[in-house]
């Protein structure tokens, strides 16, 4: 009569210590894939939202679409601007025809698009956003849809803010329209526009604990790391790098690329990331 003969403790610790490295090993690999899967289709909605801006100035004159919205009287009684889609987004939303498709799939997803979304960094009625407003793609206000309204940089005049004709791009193939953006520590949603002036001279050894600016873009290296990614003037979408960012640092010792406004200016200049950003004063 035969026994079979049962593991040792010694025996099962082994395959337990086996099974432990190998799940060590390909879980990273599994949350790398899955990160990449949604990076890819992240990409593939802003080539999306990309030929939607193009198929909107086509029928607009060449026109770039207007950055914000305003109070048309739509909804009655409502005077809050933030609860209009007439933005961007909004004026997009027909030619793309999806709303998940302006958020960044490698964020938590929101899942309700008709509740008004409150700021936690300005708890008023006045600021709670309509889902068009909370984007976290965002478009490049002063780089793409029209001239910087304010003080001038760089030795330029101030200018009015005036819409860009897409005619006018020198190099749109190297312009960037929209890009995936954080809203301080927001877990899902952003702010629906950037200014280039300041997200490109963004602390890059911090990130925003409230809304910035400059932190904007650069802040989704939470996620992207060195590979962002961005729609273009002329219809594409592709990574780019780290190197688009004229650095500031304030905590790890490195040294500054640009301290002061000047500085940032020249950078720009030497590093040609005005083809990238925009000059937020010429119209081209």
């Amino acid at each position: 009569m035969s026994h079979r003969k049962a593991f040792t403790l010694i025996e099962l610790l082994v395959v337990i210590a086996i099974i432990a490295i190998l799940a060590a090993i390909l879980f990273p690999v599994f949350a790398q894939a899955k990160f990449a899967a949604k990076k890819t289709t992240s990409l593939s909605g802003l080539k999306q939202i990309a030929l939607g801006l193009q198929m909107y100035s086509g029928d607009a004159d060449d026109m770039a679409v207007p950055n914000y919205g305003y109070v048309d009287g739509s909804i009655a009684g409502d005077t809050d601007l933030y609860h209009y889609d007439n933005n961007w987004v909004g004026r997009i939303f027909p030619y793309v025809k999806s709303k998940p498709i302006f958020f960044d799939k490698t964020l938590p997803e929101i899942t309700d698009y008709s509740k008004y979304y409150q700021d936690p960094y300005y708890p008023t009625p006045f600021y709670t956003y309509s889902w068009s407003w909370i984007t976290s793609f965002s478009i490049n206000v002063d780089g793409y849809t029209q001239t910087y309204a304010g003080n001038g940089y760089c030795g330029e005049t101030g200018s009015s803010g005036a819409q860009r004709s897409l005619t006018t791009f020198v190099d749109p193939a190297q312009r960037l329209a929209v890009t995936p953006t954080r809203y301080g520590s927001i877990p899902n949603w952003s702010w629906l526009r950037f200014q280039a002036v300041d997200a490109s001279w963004p602390t890059y050894d911090a990130y925003a604990s409230t809304f910035s600016w400059y932190q904007l873009v650069a802040d989704a290296r939470k996620q992207y790391n060195v590979k962002y990614i961005g729609a273009y003037a002329d219809g594409h979408a592709a990574n780019y790098g780290p190197e688009k960012f004229v650095k500031y640092y304030s905590q790890s010792g490195k040294t500054s690329e640009a301290s002061t406004r000047d500085q940032w200016c020249q950078v720009m200049q030497s590093r040609d990331l005005f083809k990238f950003w925009g000059d937020a004063y010429a119209t081209n």
